[in-house]
């Protein structure tokens, strides 16, 4: 099984997770991110929309975003478990 690739989005002086993986949704030939939950609400608020202008640029760069917990799977099963969630 091969380990997932991790990388680190800092965002307001914080470190979130996220995930490159190959894009196996659009059957198109390159990576995607999946960014944390985490992630996802430190971008946006429900009522006002995107924190800021760098929320909003950050946004644009991520596929989806998981559960913070599946970050610690192997590849196969966090695409697994995305592809069930994106389902």
């Amino acid at each position: 099984m091969a380990s997932l690739e991790t990388i680190s989005i800092s965002y307001k002086g914080k470190d979130y997770t996220a995930a490159v993986i190959p894009d196996v949704f659009t059957s198109g030939n390159q990576n995607i991110i999946i960014g944390s939950h985490s992630l996802g609400v430190a971008l946006y608020d429900g009522d006002r929309g995107y924190v800021d202008e760098m929320a909003r640029e950050i946004d644009e760069r991520i596929y989806a975003f998981a559960d913070d917990k599946l970050f610690v799977l192997c590849l196969e099963e966090f695409i697994a478990k995305i592809k069930v969630f994106l389902d």
